[in-house]
């Protein structure tokens, strides 16, 4: 799940910024104007920018600074397939029906998530979604696997955030969360395997590999360079 609690530091909060486009692809992240925003000291924002570097969402370029990173579709496609892979794999080690406490505890946290939807509250959509899947996950029995999962998660929401514009694919999220509840609630492992491929919305992926041919070309390399310095506001 993203970086944490209990308050929450400056690594889950530039990490939060970025995911739900506060800073958008290939925006600059100046120290002095960050140190301002967050009201921080510069060796702490570099502690942050290390931890953001490692989770790839961020990039240094040597004498120009770091800018918020953008993956090649290539890359994203190969995150989601090991996401896949990771989270069937813990639908299948997960007994069913799942216990009354699990399953009360992931609806108590999706109606959370579908009311902050309703009203555009997008970190807490962000926060609600991690908590709802490492509870779900959590249910396997395995905590190496669980954890694998969330890890990969937090690498792709850049991508999956993009649903943020879109309300219908928001409302989508919401009922996928509900037919996994339900899938949990059953005795199907083939059902749970339906209703979490579902969730992987093909449709964000596809979009976001469109924008980022119109920016940059079918051919693009691996890592591009950074088309501008944008300086935050």
């Amino acid at each position: 799940m993203p970086p944490s609690q209990p308050e929450r530091s400056l690594t889950a909060r530039l990490y939060d910024d970025i995911v739900v486009g506060a800073f958008s692809f290939g925006a600059k992240l100046g120290e002095e104007q960050l140190v301002e925003r967050y009201d921080t000291k510069r060796h702490i924002l570099r502690d942050s920018f290390a931890q953001l570097e490692e989770l790839k969402l961020v990039t240094r370029i040597p004498n120009r600074g770091v800018f918020v990173r953008e993956p090649h579709p290539d890359e994203v496609r190969e995150l989601f397939e090991i996401r896949e892979l990771l989270e069937l794999q813990a639908a299948r080690l997960t007994k069913l029906p799942a216990p009354a406490d699990v399953l009360e505890k992931m609806r108590e946290i999706q109606a959370l998530h579908a009311e902050a939807t309703r009203e555009g509250r997008f970190r807490d959509v962000l926060h609600h979604n991690a908590a709802f899947h490492e509870i779900q996950y959590g249910a396997c029995g395995n905590a190496v696997l669980a954890a694998a999962i969330a890890d990969y998660a937090t690498r792709t929401h850049i991508i999956t955030s993009m649903k943020f514009a879109t309300p219908t694919l928001m409302e989508n999220v919401v009922s996928q969360h509900l037919a996994i509840v339900d899938a949990m609630a059953g005795a199907s492992v083939d059902t749970l395997i339906e209703a979490i491929r579902s969730h992987f919305d093909l449709a964000r992926i596809r979009q976001y590999n469109h924008q980022y041919t119109i920016r940059h070309g079918a051919d693009a390399p691996r890592e591009v360079e950074t088309p501008r310095a944008r300086a935050i506001s």
